[in-house]
């Protein structure tokens, strides 16, 4: 075939493409239009996976296989569109980031060039933190795992025996899916970006296609059509609560993937109603690399805070039209340009080096403006990391062999601690763990707490019951918790005796009289010290850009929280916490009352000190600010109780 030649596509399967792009693209825009709509790269590995195996297994079968044709095939398919958005998203951000968001950004983009961008953003970012949605290259991360993959599989076929393709394929797969279930309960990041934890999903794909050249699997999968379509309609579609399914999100995946290679096996045959899903699955690739860039650089645009629903149905169809023309006016032409090998190649490496050397440039020119404003995290004692990953409380992070005061909590607790040193807490011990209140018996679920981690929380609060209890030097304990997770959407609670469901005010304000009675049991006092006010928008990168001179859309110049920029859930913390102090017998620091006693305009700097690091959180400053005017360790031994 030559190059100009094009293999007839199957509608079938370019509907699925067409599918599972407009579903991420439709997730992405923050329109609650398809609430899992993350699973439609799921469904591409799976499809991926059938289309590349299929073609090396022809290949390898009639003896035409050539590993330079195959990755020059892939060069050509992938490299003008993406370098071409590469360079496009360099030169944004060079403009619109901060000096420390374009230092995530350039190493994001030298994995990009790389095909390592999911070990990057491992590193870097949870891909369902609140903050990612300001990532321009996040969605680099899946095409890094294919393209990892597809090192890796031609030479692998090529090895093994006819006879034993299918079986290995099937170990192989088998392999990763049991990684990937055994590993995402206890590093959700390594489990979701990693290609041995995704190779399942693509494997499923390749598997597909080795029964396909078999002839075998077409019967099951018309038996099963219509189900497996159902399926791949609800799941990325119907919001989470009501799916037929009662499974966490990262298990979603398996009956998505299953169903797509059910579908594929199936071969249904293509309708006309189907062409403009043929069409959109056509263009998929370079719709998948325009739309997240538009996206995330929106957010950057409005804090972090999702834009207003004009804008992101703007940039919906926006991305169509600018994927579409990626389509037509790069990639096509690029896949198919008369070119002899030597000069794709030449031109790739030197389009490749051209831009590695402007992230450099661009880096080192964005770095001169300088950090305005320190939005590192506040992680603990010292400023060591004293956040627990384990379901066991240690008590290692201390200040004294004998402490007096304990603060307990989740990331709240952690930005309290640099105000408790600095107002007078010297031997301090400091039991926190991110995502997980200082609640006895309940523990949170949702996009981020899966299961096993809320199982995790209740045995880390249980045992930090046992240290206090092994203690006895401890006098003062102070809480401090995100407890507004409880109150946003989806989020359930896991009971002590398994059950899982919403909570309930009443549930939260019985789960802390319970926690104080069991510390009071102890002979010690307890206290409760709130957060800041939350905002709906990043604060931290607010006043970040606002010093660095960068373009921001938001009502408050000056970074101060209006009621319209507050945070739904405020009017529900306010009653959560007088409830604390009435009801479950708890002395409540109202730091958010005093940070902001002007609920209409709430400063969010003093003087030359920014207060907070992002929507929710206290920098290092401002906690060291709040420290000596707040006093919260003089306070707690005060008030305890």
């Amino acid at each position: 075939m030559t190059l100009a030649a094009r293999a007839p596509l199957r509608p079938d399967i370019q509907a699925l493409r067409g599918y599972a792009v407009a579903v991420v693209i439709l997730y992405h825009a923050g329109l609650g239009l398809a609430p899992a709509g993350f699973l439609g790269v799921d469904i591409f590995f799976v499809v991926s996976g059938f289309l590349i195996g299929g073609h090396v297994l022809r290949a390898l079968d009639d003896g035409s296989f050539s590993f330079t044709a195959f990755y020059l095939r892939r060069l050509r398919r992938l490299a003008p569109a993406g370098l071409a958005v590469l360079l496009a998203c360099v030169l944004a951000g060079a403009w619109l980031l901060t000096s420390a968001a374009h230092a995530r950004f350039a190493a994001q983009a030298l994995g990009t060039l790389t095909y390592t961008t999911n070990v990057v953003l491992w590193q870097q970012i949870n891909y369902f933190n609140n903050s990612a949605v300001s990532e321009p290259l996040l969605h680099m991360w899946s095409l890094a795992i294919e393209e990892q993959f597809y090192l890796a599989l031609p030479l692998a076929l090529w090895l093994l025996p006819r006879g034993l393709r299918g079986g290995a394929v099937a170990l192989a797969t088998a392999l990763s899916l049991a990684a990937y279930l055994w590993l995402y309960p206890r590093s959700p990041g390594a489990a979701f970006y990693l290609l041995p934890t995704r190779a399942w999903e693509l494997g499923l794909g390749v598997g597909a296609a080795i029964l396909a050249a078999r002839g075998a699997g077409r019967g099951a999968g018309r038996k099963l059509a219509w189900p497996a379509l159902a399926v791949l309609l609800a799941l990325p579609l119907l919001p989470l609560p009501l799916l037929p399914l009662p499974l966490p999100g990262h298990l979603l995946a398996l009956p998505a993937c299953l169903a797509t290679a059910l579908l594929l096996l199936a071969e249904l045959p293509g309708r006309g109603w189907l062409a403009p899903l043929v069409r959109t699955g056509d263009a998929s690739y370079s719709l998948y690399l325009v739309h997240w860039p538009l996206f995330a650089f929106a957010h950057v645009l409005w804090l972090g805070a999702q834009p207003p629903v004009p804008v992101a149905l703007g940039l919906v169809v926006l991305s169509g039209v600018l994927g579409w023309a990626l389509y037509r006016l790069v990639e096509q032409p690029g896949r198919f340009a008369p070119l002899p090998a030597r000069r794709v190649v030449a031109l790739y490496l030197g389009a490749s080096l051209g831009l590695a050397g402007l992230v450099l440039v661009s880096a080192a020119l964005v770095r001169q403006r300088g950090d305005a404003v320190d939005l590192a995290g506040v992680t603990g004692l010292d400023l060591l990391y004293c956040s627990a990953d384990t379901p066991r409380f240690d008590g290692r992070c201390t200040t004294s062999a004998q402490p007096d005061m304990l603060v307990w909590g989740d990331s709240f607790s952690q930005q309290l601690v640099p105000a408790l040193q600095v107002g007078g807490a010297r031997r301090l011990a400091q039991a926190s763990k991110g995502q997980c209140a200082p609640l006895l018996g309940l523990a949170p679920v949702d996009r981020d707490a899966t299961l096993a981690f809320a199982r995790d929380c209740l045995a880390f609060n249980g045992s930090v019951i046992d240290w206090l209890r092994a203690t006895p030097s401890v006098r003062v304990v102070v809480l401090s918790g995100y407890y507004q997770r409880y109150a946003q959407p989806g989020t359930r609670a896991l009971r002590g005796d398994g059950r899982l469901a919403a909570a309930d005010l009443g549930e939260l304000v019985q789960a802390q009289r319970a926690t104080a009675a069991a510390i009071r049991a102890m002979g010690k006092r307890v206290v409760l010290v709130t957060g800041p006010e939350q905002a709906r928008f990043d604060v931290g990168q607010c006043w970040a850009r606002s010093l660095q001179g960068l373009p921001t859309v938001m009502s408050a110049p000056d970074c101060r929280i209006t009621p319209a920029g507050a945070a739904p859930a405020g009017r529900w913390s306010a009653a959560l916490f007088t409830a604390f102090a009435s009801q479950a017998d708890v002395p409540v620091l109202r730091l958010d009352r005093w940070l902001c006693p002007d609920p209409a305009r709430c400063e969010t700097r003093r003087g030359e000190t920014v207060l907070y690091r992002d929507a929710n959180h206290l920098g290092l400053a401002g906690s060291q600010l709040v420290g000596r005017e707040f006093a919260p360790a003089r306070r707690a031994w005060a008030q305890a109780r």
